[in-house]
């Protein structure tokens, strides 16, 4: 189309709106109310009357499928289906958070139990040292530790108990509790004679987590892979033959019907 004839068929398109505006959602509009409507039109006053006919029918099947819209079940499906989506999304994504945090905080525990299992061999460690190195390599529980630190030259095993109290990580609240053990003038290998079973556990226990894991993602692997073979043997397999079958039997009632009449 040329800029000319987009104009004039944007400004014909934008006087049948007008029309069809004063028709909207009148179900029971007739040809001839748009014929009449047409016809007090300023802008197809110039126009015969087969001109007004053909005008007049064009803008009644537009009419007809205007007012023949309505609201699909699915659509009102789609739209529930998303807005559970969009209420349930922030929910899920803090359920993701939380559960890659508490992966997070596994692995730092255990780097904190590697740490100690190497210091805890040296001559002349202490609480405080240990303590230095756990804030070195800290992530999650770096302000915990840096807090105990400060707090810890007025009164160590009050400072511990602090930041026992701040943290609520099970392993790492067993850890702080054999450092104040320590404190009390008890060994550092003494305090810490259970931290290499405690680690194998989790070792074994992190192992299964993610072996799991893995074979749960080969299932979900296999089912997405085997997905559209299923869906095409379905879709143009099954459905077809049963398509079929339902039509080969409703003729044959038929014409076993015609035949007994």
């Amino acid at each position: 189309m040329t800029e000319k004839e987009r104009e004039t068929a944007m400004e014909l398109t934008e006087h049948d709106n007008e029309i069809i505006d004063q028709f909207r959602g009148k179900l029971d509009t007739t040809l001839a109310q748009v014929q009449l409507a047409v016809e007090r039109s300023k802008y197809y006053k110039e126009l015969d009357d087969d001109e007004i006919e053909t005008t007049a029918q064009r803008i009644f099947d537009k009419i007809q499928i205007v007012n023949s819209e309505y609201v699909k079940w699915f659509e009102v499906l789609l739209a529930f289906v998303f807005a559970i989506i969009g209420y349930m999304a922030p929910i899920w994504m803090l359920m993701f958070q939380a559960k890659m945090r508490q992966i997070e905080m596994e692995d730092e525990v255990m780097q904190f139990q590697t740490i100690i299992l190497m210091l805890m061999r040296i001559e002349r460690v202490n609480v405080e040292m240990i303590l230095e190195w756990l804030e070195r390599y800290a992530n999650i529980f770096k302000e915990p530790i840096g807090k105990c630190l400060n707090n810890y030259e007025a009164g160590a095993w009050e400072a511990l108990e602090e930041m026992k109290e701040e943290i609520s990580y099970m392993p790492l609240v067993r850890i702080v509790e054999s450092m104040q053990a320590a404190v009390e003038k008890i060994p550092i290998k003494d305090a810490f004679d259970e931290l290499e079973s405690e680690r194998d556990y989790y070792q074994e226990k992190r192992k299964e987590s993610n072996d799991r894991l893995i074979k749960r993602k080969g299932m979900i692997g296999k089912a997405i892979g085997f997905a559209p073979m299923v869906c095409m043997f379905v879709g143009y397999l099954i459905i077809p033959l049963v398509f079929i079958g339902l039509t080969s039997m409703s003729s044959s009632f038929s014409t076993m019907t015609s035949q007994t009449s």
